[in-house]
């Protein structure tokens, strides 16, 4: 790289290095750019560290936004089985107290073995 201004530099295709990063950063506002483009970039460049260096970071925040994208799913849809799980226990124990007010037994369904596993006999 020479020691001169960055604008005026060369990098992919002829462009001037800062311009060339000032794309590699804009890719990052597009679905599939954002991916393609620093990959490109880090490929076709290999002298210039100036969009390197733009076109690594670039690269690292749509993995962070990937990994990021990947763990709220998880946590969605974490969200959604508490909701229906606590709707079905809640289910369950209404018709519990209503039992033994009737005088009658009602054992929920699988909390024996929970029972088991914190009262030992």
């Amino acid at each position: 790289m020479d020691n001169n201004r960055i604008s005026e530099q060369k990098s992919i295709a002829g462009l001037r290095a800062n311009a060339a990063a000032f794309l590699v950063n804009l890719s990052f506002f597009t679905i599939i750019g954002g991916l393609i483009v620093p990959i490109f970039a880090l490929i076709l460049e290999d002298k210039n560290s100036f969009v390197r260096s733009y076109a690594k970071q670039t690269l690292a925040i749509w993995v962070l936004l990937i990994v990021s994208g990947v763990l709220n799913f998880i946590i969605i849809i974490g969200n959604i089985l508490y909701f229906i799980i606590f709707i079905v226990l809640a289910i369950l124990q209404i018709i519990a107290t209503i039992s033994s007010i009737l005088e009658k037994e009602f054992k929920i369904p699988y909390v024996e073995k929970i029972i088991n596993l914190l009262f030992l006999h």
